[in-house]
């Protein structure tokens, strides 16, 4: 007994002083396989479909469960969307492959992850190309190709090419592409609808295997709203699949468009290049004129371009144009008259003892926040070159947005070279510089196009020429939306002293181009309202929502299209090549699915996807182990029982 309790007083006072004992610990992580199935349309598109639908399922899970058996396996479904589990509905319509590279990249990097199997039938309409995508993988893939690889008898719709907002009075264009395959000697007739109405017709011929076949043609735009125009090709006798043969395109008719002059003292490259830029916007109706030319009254013009005006030449009285709403756009530069400017009070001013001017390059100010740009976009504005830009000390209002400011040589200076002043019912804009030519030409020779110049000013002229909303109540909705987009609307609601309020019910009505009605009521969020009406078919469709606020009643009308997608019916021709590309630029092969279940067991014979050990060694409180307690539990016991069995109490 004496030596039960000494062993468990030792034992006890042992552990008071918190002794650590050094272990290692080893873990074994099986290797990961990812099984991806593709489950976009096309994939059923072939001849092949039936066997899609009934057999295939069960084999591709069949895989999975005899990969599990020795591997850990990640399932995932891709197309226009990707989900962590098979999916062979093929209901998906579009293909991204590169977004589940990414994802496997990203989510497995510090795993253990032995192969990818990627069951597809090769096509992708959205994403970057697989093949160069799947470089960021360390891994063996494998491919299963599905789909049918045969070119069948078809004519589709490949492209249509025309403007979305068009304006009362226009003929606009309308390219439509066609293709045909083993149409040899067979025709077509095209056809344009509006309703039940036909616009336009004529019949193609196919002189080829393969023929692809432009055909132009112009529309009136007569009345304003979103008009539906159906485009069809009647199909020729042994067609697998007519679906393509069909194409919706809606477009929006607006009333007027903006009105714009740029007014000037003498010629400029400047002002060639405003106007190109401006026109390139169907949304803008440009003028340009010398100074001295202009009688106009100031409301018939939403935006008025002063370039380098007021001048060192003179220039007329410009209190109309000040007096008026009219939005204002100042282009400075070295003939403009700067003691003139400064004296027009426009929320900036530049004071130097001589009027001189530097160059400037332009540096993004990631603070604005009137409208947004691109970043990719952004990236090119930073190698525009600099512009001449006058030279003082810039004193600006502190209530002016800046969207470029001035880096002079290599110091990035606070200076605004664009920037945009609000007051009450008016917008003015200043670029402190000339040679805009030169942005426009450096637009070119970097991608050899015009689009981010033009971004740029159409911005800026929209933001101007469109009048600020002072209205009690506010809906902002999209005017297009893709078939598998949710049709989200905004509210705002205001009281009398324009403070945002958000206690009265807001309701919408949803109304189809057929008249049935969708009622909604709208959410409540921090001071507004917000509407998520979900997915609508293909179609136009008018809103109108309501709300009161005391004895006073508001009431918003508007308008949306919601377009069909339909990439995966323009092509499905299976793409095998690119399968087989991928697998054997990573160690794997393709795998075609009547062989499928022998690719568990080709992954399970390699060499190099094997689990792996990891050793770890750690420092432990040797108080928290259960065998101590026992231990002590034992000797306490061992001595109550002696004494009870001997009878020493």
């Amino acid at each position: 007994m004496a030596i039960f309790r000494f062993l468990s007083i030792t034992i006890i006072s042992f552990l008071l002083l918190s002794p650590l004992v050094k272990r290692t610990v080893e873990t074994v992580e099986k290797p990961v396989i990812v099984i991806a199935q593709d489950n976009s349309s096309s994939v059923i598109s072939g001849k092949d479909s039936v066997y899609m639908r009934t057999d295939y399922p069960a084999q591709i899970s069949s895989l999975e469960k005899e990969l599990r058996k020795k591997f850990e396996v990640a399932s995932y479904s891709f197309g226009e969307k990707l989900t962590t589990s098979i999916k062979t509905d093929f209901r998906e319509r579009e293909t991204d492959i590169s977004e589940l590279i990414d994802e496997i990249n990203s989510r497995f990097s510090n795993r253990n992850i032995g192969a990818v199997i990627i069951a597809s039938d090769g096509i992708y309409n959205k994403g970057a190309n697989p093949f160069y995508a799947a470089n960021v993988l360390k891994c063996p893939v494998y491919t299963i190709p599905l789909g049918d690889t045969i070119t069948n008898r078809d004519i589709s719709i490949q492209k249509v090419n025309y403007n979305r907002t068009v304006y009362v009075g226009d003929k606009f264009p309308v390219e439509i592409n066609v293709r045909a395959d083993k149409c040899e000697g067979s025709s077509s007739d095209l056809t344009v609808r509006k309703g039940d109405q036909v616009l336009f017709t004529k019949k193609l011929f196919f002189p080829s295997e393969m023929s692809l076949q432009k055909v132009n043609l112009f529309l009136d735009a007569k009345e304003k709203g979103i008009h539906r125009y159906t485009i069809s090709v009647s199909p020729v006798s042994g067609e697998v699949s007519k679906v393509n043969n069909i194409q919706d395109i809606f477009i929006e008719v607006s009333e007027t468009r903006q009105k714009i002059v740029i007014l000037y003292q003498a010629p400029h490259p400047d002002v060639a290049a405003l106007r190109s830029a401006l026109e390139s916007s169907l949304k803008f109706d440009v003028e340009q004129m010398k100074v001295d030319e202009f009688n106009q009254p100031p409301e018939k013009y939403d935006l008025v371009i002063l370039y380098q005006l007021p001048s060192v030449a003179g220039f007329p009285n410009l209190g109309k144009l000040l007096a008026s709403n009219t939005s204002l756009l100042f282009c400075l530069g070295s003939q403009t008259d700067i003691n003139g400017f400064n004296n027009l009070k426009t929320g900036l001013e530049i004071t130097a003892a001589k009027q001189t001017c530097i160059e400037s390059v332009p540096q993004w100010n990631d603070a604005f926040a009137l409208f947004t740009m691109d970043r990719n976009l952004l990236d090119v504005i930073s190698e525009f070159p600099p512009l001449l830009t006058p030279y003082g000390n810039y004193q600006f209002s502190p209530a002016s947005d800046v969207l470029l400011y001035q880096k002079i040589g290599n110091v990035q200076s606070r200076l605004p070279l664009i920037l945009f002043l609000q007051t009450t019912g008016k917008k003015t804009g200043i670029i402190a510089g000339e040679n805009l030519w030169k942005w426009r030409l450096s637009d070119y020779l970097q991608k050899g196009n015009h689009d981010v110049f033009n971004e740029l000013l159409n911005k800026i002229a929209q933001f101007l020429s469109v009048k600020a909303d002072k209205s009690f109540f506010r809906v902002k909705c999209n005017n297009k939306f893709l078939e598998n987009e949710p049709v989200e609307i905004e509210a705002e609601l205001y009281n009398e002293s324009y403070e945002l309020i958000n206690d009265p019910d807001v309701n919408l009505t949803i109304t189809d181009d057929q008249g049935k009605k969708y009622p909604y009521t709208f959410g409540k969020s921090d001071k507004a309202y917000f509407l998520n009406a979900g997915t609508f078919p293909p179609g136009a469709y008018g809103y109108t929502a309501s709300a009161k606020v005391g004895n006073n009643f508001y009431q918003k009308k508007g308008e949306f299209i919601v377009t069909q997608l339909n990439v995966e019916l323009l092509n499905t021709t299976a793409d095998h090549n690119l399968l087989y590309r991928i697998a054997k630029a990573h160690e794997g092969e393709m795998v075609y699915p009547k062989d499928m279940q022998h690719l568990a067991e080709l992954i399970s014979k390699r060499e190099d996807i094997k689990p792996i050990a990891y050793t770890q060694k750690r420092f432990a409180d040797l108080a928290g182990n259960f065998w101590v307690f026992l231990l002590i539990l034992a000797f306490i016991s061992a001595e109550w029982f002696i004494r009870k069995r001997s009878g020493i109490y």
